[in-house]
Formats: C-alpha cells, structure tokens, sequence
C-alpha cells in the first residue's frame, strides 16, 4: 500500500525506513530537527508529530547542496 501524501507518526515513519533500509541512519532526533526547522512538512498535535512521508523521502533524496 503506497502512503501517497499521507501524514504518518513519526514512529511509524521510523518503522517504515527501517523497513525499507534496515541500515538507516535516521533517528527521532534527526526528524525532528527537520520537522522543527521547517524542511520537511509536519504538524503537532499534542506531543505527537505528523510527518508527510512523501516529503521525507524526497528530503533524504537531495543532494547536501540542495537541502534546506
């Protein structure tokens, strides 16, 4: 099932890349930097995060010169 431009938990983004890439190197921490300086889309509700996974996936697909 394609998630589209589904907003996800960020566990469940965690456990989706982890998934597809048992060796990522990505973390909660990591996301939620992204999510808090804007480069990827998210949205709070209450302490949980939503992330666009669409978004996340295109954002660890730049180049370093082209990221945010």
């Amino acid at each position: 099932r394609s998630l589209g431009s589904e907003m996800c938990i960020r566990d469940r983004v965690i456990a989706l890349l982890k998934q597809a890439d048992s060796q990522t190197a990505v973390t909660y921490h990591f996301i939620r930097k992204l999510c808090d300086s804007g480069c990827i889309k998210s949205i709070r509700a209450g302490k949980k995060i939503l992330i666009n996974y669409d978004e996340l996936l295109a954002y660890l697909n730049l180049d370093i010169d082209e990221a945010c």
